[in-house]
């Protein structure tokens, strides 16, 4: 357990613990020395990587800059910084970009400054202010790295952030999963400071006269990380002393369950999860072998990978249900359009709307027609004799044109309810409903399978099977053929 260990590790400078609930005042060097550690052991950064460290002014990232340069003469990397104006707090914000351009261009390195109108994003996403402006650094620092060739972004997350991300996460009712340290690296992201209280890092600034800015926002207790910091931690604190360390402790568990239940997710998803034309198709039977845990992380990250939604677990739990239906053919909608069909033995989730229902009556003649609507053209031939022998192809149809009725009594439609026919092989007519089921046809699919009839007869449910009473026998001496291609936009011909 990341967390656990290290923080029994770097706690106190000998590695001891101290009394519960105290918290170890940094002497000068020492948090630049337990940094270096944690880099080393970690791999977080190392020679030769280029560190873009984000900075806003206050006192962990002033700090986590200052600490960076002193452990340069240790680790040869280079640093740059990165400040977002969240133009919130008017002449505080315009303060705060002059400290970190000033502070940037004592220290001799490159300054890179984004100004963002954090309120209209919010807006305009339905975001909070806080995750608003959370979106927008990480964009920022993401986009800046990537132009200007920073292998490392240094952030100033601290083992204080840990416990806060925590209880705001166990208040807003999150299950497990949310329930996760923050990691100390992630692809480039890297946080130094996720080992050390936000008192070590004062203390320590405090002992070098580090400049910083003092963000008047941080007091305030309607912001929800506010309320938590000083308003809950410290009736806890008075509870148990140790409150924090308790919480980074159970941290730690919690990333190892995290971790046992993502490989379970990992493994379903690459032997079972597949996409089909957009379209994440997830075989039941496996999927209903799923553990409740498991199962809520491979559903709600294909939704999530599908629209800008969070599922919920009440919206996993109706997934479920769909799924326990002894009914074949089912559809749930989710949030943001998402839909979920059961057919049969498959569970689909997609964005797309369901087809219309087409009700036309297609006329055909002699030669090839288009039927825009079905996505399909239907070439009529009249043939002298029948074919020496026949191609298997469900799309192409070999008929007794004496058995059919008037030649201009051809047409094509799909299915409607009552409609009937007596499949090849079979000696009496069964519903085409029926006939759909038997062959596990989906329901959304049905509607826009072609029907070719003779007057009011089925002859031909296209792409399964001819009519017996239609096929060519040893009497036969005309033969009418009858191919369908897809054309235009593919549709469900024959799922």
């Amino acid at each position: 357990m990341f967390l656990t260990r290290l923080f029994e590790l770097f706690v106190t400078k000998d590695g001891s613990r101290e009394t519960p609930g105290t918290v170890p005042m940094a002497t000068p060097g020492t948090l630049a020395r337990k940094v270096s550690r944690l880099l080393r052991i970690e791999g977080m950064i190392g020679k030769g990587d280029r560190v873009l460290v984000g900075v806003s002014g206050g006192v962990d990232s002033a700090t986590l800059l200052y600490v960076l340069r002193e452990i340069q003469t240790e680790i040869p990397f280079d640093l740059a910084v990165a400040h977002v104006n969240h133009l919130l707090r008017q002449e505080e914000s315009e303060r705060d970009e002059a400290f970190v351009r000033e502070t940037a261009r004592r220290c001799g390195l490159a300054c890179f400054v984004e100004r963002a109108n954090v309120k209209a994003y919010a807006r305009s996403t339905g975001l909070s202010v806080q995750h608003a402006g959370r979106d927008i650094r990480y964009r920022f620092f993401n986009e800046t790295a990537d132009r200007e060739g920073y292998t490392k972004i240094a952030l100033a997350h601290n083992l204080d952030d840990q416990v806060e991300t925590f209880l705001l996460r166990l208040a807003k009712g999150t299950g497990i999963r949310g329930l996760n340290s923050i990691p100390p690296a992630r692809q480039r992201i890297v946080r130094p400071f996720l080992t050390t209280y936000r008192s070590e890092i004062e203390s320590y600034a405090a002992s070098r006269s580090i400049p910083f800015v003092t963000d008047s926002s941080n007091d305030k207790t309607v912001y929800e990380r506010n309320y938590i910091r000083h308003r809950i931690i410290p009736l806890f604190s008075d509870l148990n002393p140790a409150f924090r360390e308790k919480v980074v402790s159970l941290l730690g568990d919690l990333t190892e369950i995290n971790s046992f239940f993502d490989k379970k997710k990992r493994a379903f998803t690459v032997n079972n999860v597949q996409t089909t034309e957009g379209d994440i198709h997830v075989p039941v039977g496996p999927l209903m072998k799923l553990d409740e845990e498991t199962f809520f992380r491979v559903v709600s990250d294909i939704v999530a990978g599908m629209a800008p939604v969070v599922p919920l677990r009440e919206h996993i739990g109706l997934v479920r249900k769909v799924l326990s239906s002894p009914r074949p053919n089912l559809r749930l909608d989710l949030p943001q359009h998402v839909r979920v069909r059961k057919t049969y033995d498959k569970l689909i989730f997609t964005t797309k709307r369901p087809a219309a229902r087409i009700s036309e009556r297609f006329p055909l003649g002699e030669g090839t027609t288009r039927i825009a609507p079905l996505g399909m053209d239907a070439t009529v031939r009249r043939l002298k004799k029948p074919p020496s022998s026949y191609p298997k192809d469900n799309f192409t149809a070999y008929l007794d044109l004496d058995k059919l009725g008037p030649p201009d009594s051809l047409a094509v439609r799909t299915f409607r309810q009552g409609d009937r026919f007596q499949p090849l092989g079979m000696d009496r007519p069964v519903k085409i409903k029926d006939f759909f089921i038997s062959r596990k046809i989906p329901l959304e699919s049905r509607r826009l399978v072609p029907l070719l009839l003779s007057g009011d007869m089925v002859v031909w449910v296209v792409g399964h099977r001819i009519d017996e009473r239609y096929k060519l026998d040893e009497n036969t001496r005309k033969v009418l053929k009858v191919t369908v291609k897809r054309s235009c936009q593919p549709s469900s011909i024959c799922d």
